[in-house]
């Protein structure tokens, strides 16, 4: 009879971990009249999420997010009322952000971030949401970090500039962070993908060329500001302005790109980039005195776009050339423009040597120049294309441009050209192509550059109006016997087109 009326008992279901943390943030959160929020309260919320275990975090999170609460928890969090009332300190924050990281996928992370966005702050909560990204690139796995590039990519372009305008005694002051706070954390991530390629091209084809732009533009971290402060004598207000930028986030982002094997993708990730570079300003164009920290974060930037391009600069260069995108040779020319305007001219003379003679730098360059490509038409019909020749006449376009765009002075355009082809010459006599007990193969494309690049540094010599004439001479092989082009007219005419297409189209 007692087991009877036991059995009939109904058992006390327990609810999950996950519940009884979001009971506790609720309590927490409680607040009246005379029953303020405390900083022991907002401790408590904050505790009650990060002692759970990664599967009821994300459940604790997502109810929270979906209930409104997390929003409220934010702001408290972000409270700085005094007298024990407030909320985290930074340090605390940022731990919590770690835990955080560690344990929510993508979908909830971007949750979080939504509620620290709304909680405000300046720049739309763009510190905490960029804290939050920078937690998400040192702690979370790689597929976190996907999830989360894939979830916040709709959100990466909302606010591309925002300005404050913080108390200032006796003046004003005006601050404008540029980019959007959502953009800088996928910023933040993919640049911590460098080392896991697949996980990287993933990330990646979760943006459009628009959102990847956006992502590059925000990871510059550039701030202006602009404050005026009267005179306590009455002899008129005094004005400052400075600009800070930091491009490193943006190299990572490349270099974390330039492990794919997709040379497709990598030159619309170089065009990109290329045109954020194309876009920092010369100067900041407020009035008063201008500080302004350009050609350290500029050079960082064509570091960024080096590795892209140099990951294989035959592949990237093809796609240049013939990407309806690219083929104006704009993107080239202005990052070929950056690198003679740094003095970084082994690089490019290296990048040339490669379209001449491959990137192990022992093809014969007639056999490189004349080689063709079978592509299918939209109609079906399959055709020949000389996609070598075309990749190094887009190449010389985007160099002339961009010395052009440098300078009108022809005698100066010859020096910076002059610079990338005597950078070839120190290449070749060190080691970069042939050298004692190298192949055959190798010491006919050592002597075929050799012959190339002296011939257009004394065509420059004799005439420094002949920029096109030398380059043509260091580029085109040329038989040394008889002084005759080597290549046949059709491959001499995929090269022409791709130059003067560039040399006529471009805007570096």
């Amino acid at each position: 009879m007692l087991d009877s009326v036991s059995s009939s008992v109904p058992t006390r279901q327990t609810p999950p971990p996950s519940q009884d943390a979001v009971d506790s943030v609720h309590k927490s959160l409680e607040s009246g009249l005379f029953n303020p929020i405390t900083n022991g309260d907002v401790k408590t919320a904050v505790g009650a999420l990060t002692k759970l275990d990664s599967a009821n975090a994300k459940a604790a999170i997502d109810t929270l997010a979906k209930d409104g609460t997390l929003d409220k928890l934010a702001s408290e969090i972000n409270d700085g009322k005094g007298f024990g009332l407030g909320g985290l300190s930074a340090d605390e924050k940022r731990d919590f952000f770690v835990e955080m990281a560690k344990d929510l996928d993508g979908a909830q992370l971007k949750q979080l971030s939504d509620a620290f966005a709304k909680a405000g702050g300046d720049y739309h909560g763009k510190a905490d949401v960029a804290a939050l990204g920078q937690a998400i690139a040192t702690h979370a796995s790689s597929d976190v970090k996907v999830d989360y590039v894939q979830a916040q990519a709709a959100s990466t372009l909302d606010h591309t500039a925002d300005t404050t305008s913080p108390f200032t005694l006796m003046g004003s002051t005006q601050i404008t962070s540029h980019g959007d706070a959502e953009a800088a954390a996928v910023g933040e991530v993919l640049a911590s993908l460098k080392g896991d390629p697949a996980a990287a091209q993933q990330a990646f084809d979760a943006l459009t060329p628009d959102q990847l732009r956006g992502v590059l533009d925000a990871s510059i971290g550039r701030v202006e500001s602009s404050r005026t402060v009267a005179s306590m004598s009455g002899a008129g207000a005094s004005h400052t302005n400075s600009t800070t930028l930091d491009a490193s986030t943006y190299k990572g982002i490349l270099e974390a790109g330039a492990q794919s094997t997709n040379a497709d993708f990598k030159a619309r990730l170089f065009a990109e980039g290329s045109a954020v570079l194309k876009d920092v300003p010369q100067q900041n164009l407020l009035l008063g005195i201008s500080v302004m920290d350009r050609d350290a974060a500029t050079r960082t930037m064509a570091q960024g776009l080096t590795s892209v391009l140099g990951s294989d600069v035959s592949g990237v260069a093809r796609e240049l050339a013939f990407n309806a995108e690219t083929r104006d040779g704009t993107a080239f020319a202005t990052y070929a423009k950056q690198m003679l305007n740094d003095g970084q001219t082994a690089p490019l003379a290296d990048m040339m040597q490669q379209l001449q003679v491959g990137g192990s730098k022992a093809e014969n360059p007639i056999d490189r120049f004349e080689a063709t490509t079978q592509v299918t038409l939209p109609n079906g019909s399959q055709v020949e294309r000389y996609e070598n020749a075309a990749a190094l006449g887009h190449y010389v376009g985007g160099v002339q441009a961009a010395a052009a765009s440098i300078t009108t002075d022809r005698k100066e355009q010859a020096e910076l050209l002059s610079a990338v082809l005597k950078s070839g010459l120190t290449i070749v006599d060190k080691s970069g192509i042939g050298g004692k007990g190298v192949g055959a193969a190798a010491a006919v494309a050592k002597e075929w550059v050799t012959i190339g690049t002296n011939a257009a540094l004394k065509a420059l010599q004799d005439d420094p109006s002949a920029a096109g004439k030398a380059l043509d001479l260091a580029a085109v092989p040329t038989d040394p016997k008889t002084g005759e082009e080597a290549v046949g007219s059709n491959s001499k005419s995929a090269y022409n087109t791709a130059l003067s297409t560039v040399v006529r189209q471009a805007k570096p």
